[in-house]
Parts: structure tokens; sequence; C-alpha cells
């Protein structure tokens, strides 16, 4: 099953007072990791992305509410995969009568940058029974205009001989008529490259032009979830791989990348809605206070 969550960190955390309240809620560890940025958006961001991990953590395997394997949130180990830089964590061994573990999950965050649009972190997981094997994900958030003092033909232009991007998918980038839309074409098939190479664990590091993505258009993805995208690797289709790319939220795209070969729930979830966690209510009022025995 695949779960899909979003926050706007946006309208959050807009004074010291409540920025070190949010803080507070994670270990100091954990704190130092999100104060190293300079700029306040980044810490935004960095703080969100903490807290929804071990939401969505929590939720898996302590029903989202305190328990005593899950005091609190700082109690969530979290470390950071040192070849692929993701952050992981390994849950308990599985307790008898347990239907559900999470197998893998990843996070993507964005900077809008403009105060009339969501500044974004998502994160999917893929949760399944825990005698299936691991099964791994990725997702990237992308905006879906250039807003940058550059003119958005040079944007542009200068992925023509990027590495990033193979003849075809030029070609289809390329298609439409008005730059706008060459723009949003881009920025999905970036988002499917990214969210690929994360579930794959190699980063962009990887030789991208070996990963071609076929069937991305604008019209089944400017509205919904479009799960209609293929992936090839050095030519050959790997059909055990699922795709999903669509619009977000005003202002942003996404993708979604899963490793399909080990399904432990039968397709259920393969493509659905996202949840919009609220702050107040989803993380603070259940995890401010200490847990009551």
């Amino acid at each position: 099953m695949l779960l899909r969550y979003a926050l706007d960190v946006a309208p959050l955390w807009n004074t010291s007072e409540e920025f070190t309240e949010a803080l507070n809620l994670l270990s100091p560890e954990t704190q130092a990791r999100v104060t190293k940025y300079h700029f306040t958006a980044d810490r935004k961001l960095a703080l969100g992305s903490q807290l929804l991990q071990r939401l969505v953590i929590s939720e898996i395997h302590s029903g989202g509410k305190p328990s005593a394997s899950i005091p609190n949130l700082s109690s969530i180990p979290i470390v950071k995969n040192e070849k692929s830089g993701r952050p992981s964590y390994s849950p308990p061994p599985a307790t008898e009568g347990q239907i559900w573990e999470l197998k893998d999950y990843n996070v993507s965050h964005h900077n809008s940058r403009s105060p009339s649009l969501p500044c974004l972190v998502v994160l999917v997981a893929r949760v399944a029974p825990p005698s299936t094997g691991r099964q791994r994900v990725g997702v990237d958030v992308v905006p879906d205009a250039y807003n940058r003092s550059e003119s958005a033909q040079t944007f542009l232009e200068s992925f023509r001989s990027s590495g990033v991007f193979t003849d075809h998918e030029i070609g289809i980038i390329f298609s439409p008529l008005r730059n706008e839309e060459k723009v949003k074409m881009l920025y999905l098939h970036w988002a499917l490259k990214e969210a690929y190479v994360k579930a794959v664990g190699t980063g962009l590091v990887t030789n991208l032009l070996a990963i071609e993505f076929r069937g991305v258009n604008l019209h089944d993805t400017e509205d919904r979830a479009y799960d209609g995208v293929e992936v090839y690797v050095d030519g050959e289709k790997r059909p055990e791989w699922k795709l999903e790319v669509g619009r977000l939220s005003r202002g942003h795209y996404f993708a979604v990348a899963v490793d399909d070969r080990d399904d432990g729930d039968g397709g259920e979830g393969d493509i659905g809605g996202w949840r919009w966690i609220e702050f107040r209510k989803d993380i603070w009022d259940v995890w401010s206070e200490p847990m009551v025995n």
C-alpha cells in the first residue's frame, strides 16, 4: 500500500517562539540538523521534513499516538544512509498479529520562493505485510513554472546537451509551441528522473541518459495523478516500476516511482490522493504532551 503525505510549511512557525516550540518535539541531535540551515525557509522545510517522517512512522508502528514503543517523536531513530544520502528507519521486529510494516519511504521538498504559493514537504511511504521484502519508493516535487532572472528560453536551451535528458525526452519536452508548456514538460520529466534514481538509491550521480521515460504528456498530468508513463533503462522496458506523475497543488507537480516486484497488497493503493497534514491537529495536539501511563 502506498501512502502519500504533504505538509505546507509556508503558514507555519513564522515567529521564533512558534519555531522553537515545534523544534522541541525533536531530539537535540535532530534539532541541530534542522538549525544548521541559515535561511528561514530552509529551516522550516527541514523541520517539516523531520516532523513528517516521524509522524508517518508513528502512524504505522504506534497507531499515530504515544505508546510504550514510541513515547514521543524524539524517540524515533532516523539515520542517513551513507551511500544514497536518504533518511531511513529500521522498524522493530514484527510482533504476532502485526498486519503492516514500513518497507521504505522517501521525502522531497520545494521552496517556491513566492509568498502566494505553498512551501512543500512531501513524503511517500510503502507499507506491506512484514513477510514481504523491501519495496523501494522515490518521490520528487517540482515547480510548474520558471520564475528566475534568466529567460525561460535560456533555461530550456541549457538542457539540450546537459546529459540529463535523452534525445526522445528532449523531443517531447520541446514539442509544445509555448515556452510555458515546454517548461512544464521539462519539470515533469525532471521529477520522474529524480523520483526513479532516489528509489533505486543511486541519486543523480548515475548515468541519467540510460534512463528514459515515455508517455509523459500535459493533458493527462495537469489536473490529476497519471500512471501511464513507462521507464526504459538502457533501452529495455522495466515494467516492474510503477510510475505516477501529476499536479500536487497550485504551483507544483509531483512524481512517484515504486518498485512493485514484491507487492504484498495485491496492487491496493497504487494510485490515489494525498493526505494534507495540519501541524496543529495532526502533530502538536497529539505529541506535545508527555505520555501518561
